[in-house]
């Protein structure tokens, strides 16, 4: 009789092997349960895309153009005056505006993931994981900043070939300009001015890191006392005693108001024109459009702008 019962429990092991009824393979299982991408925000936060996002919402107009360039698939956007809005953007459902968003919008969307700005829509993470949508935290302001964020955004649209093709290309664009320019040292100096103050800029500001790329020398750089980031308050006595060969002017407001002010500024004061910089007219307004939001694709452009107000010489052949 044992030996009957033996032989049964062979026979059903043997079935059950044959039959595929035993436990999966651990790699089969951790296969099925791996997830499409993981990803730390630019706040140091763990996302995990389960599956590849199909419906995104993008809550910066500065992102669009590079969202466009990989082909990432939007169903909705905020309302935006920054550049031109992409063709397959443009009549998406807008959810407010990047300062002001109507979260009820983006949840009616039943996005798969959103896009928003680190430092700017902080606090609507909450309510929008509780609706179980992943919230990605982007900070998007210098030329690196730029080509990561091409890099994620190919991921998440599984185009990362495209990506690739356009970070070369943006590359490609920058090495050109910068091997235009004489090896040579400059001093500068960046002042924004507003309706109400005026501050200078640091290398961590977009102009501030154009400066940096083309091997000017900020005479502000060494600045401890920030105002918001990237600015420290601005000294007519201390410029005048760094005393840089050019300056360089963004502004935020009415463009023409602010630069007639500040050239009567520099007109009716005698300490502004013992300014090397004023004295060889060395002094450049920049436009809104590259160095007041991060110009994304333009990137090469505004790297341009400020190399051609400086070295003039070395773009005469261009057209």
């Amino acid at each position: 009789m044992k030996k009957y019962v033996a032989l049964i429990a062979i026979f059903i092991a043997v079935v059950f092997v044959i039959s595929g009824c035993g436990p999966k393979p651990e790699h089969d299982a951790k296969k099925s349960t791996q997830a499409y991408l993981t990803i730390t925000d630019d706040e140091g936060r763990k996302i995990v895309l389960p599956n590849k996002p199909e419906r995104i919402v993008a809550l910066a107009g500065s992102d669009l153009s590079l969202l466009d360039a990989v082909d990432v698939n939007l169903v909705g956007r905020v309302s935006t005056k920054v550049g031109s809005i992409p063709a397959r953007y443009k009549y998406l459902p807008e959810v407010g505006v990047a300062t002001g968003l109507n979260i009820e919008k983006v949840v009616a969307l039943k996005p798969d993931c959103v896009l928003a700005v680190a430092g700017q829509h902080d606090k609507y993470i909450q309510l929008l994981e509780s609706n179980n949508i992943p919230v990605i935290m982007l900070r998007i302001k210098s030329f690196e900043d730029v080509k990561a964020k091409l890099h994620l955004m190919s991921q998440i649209a599984g185009t990362e070939a495209k990506g690739d093709g356009v970070i070369a290309q943006l590359d490609r664009e920058v090495r050109d300009i910068l091997s235009k320019l004489p090896k040579e040292k400059k001093t500068i100096v960046i002042l924004h001015a507003t309706a109400k103050n005026v501050t200078v800029e640091l290398d961590s500001s977009i102009a501030g890191g154009v400066a940096k790329m083309l091997n000017f020398e900020n005479v502000a750089s060494g600045g401890t006392k920030k105002l918001s980031g990237d600015k420290v308050p601005y000294s007519l006595e201390e410029l005048v005693n760094l005393n840089p060969n050019v300056i360089f002017l963004t502004s935020m407001g009415d463009g023409q108001d602010i630069e007639k002010r500040m050239k009567e500024d520099v007109t009716n004061n005698p300490a502004w024109n013992s300014l090397d910089a004023v004295k060889n007219d060395k002094f450049y307004v920049l436009p809104e459009k590259y160095f007041l939001l991060n110009p994304g694709l333009n990137y090469p452009a505004a790297i341009k702008y400020m190399a051609k107000q400086v070295y003039p010489e070395a773009f005469v052949n261009e057209k």
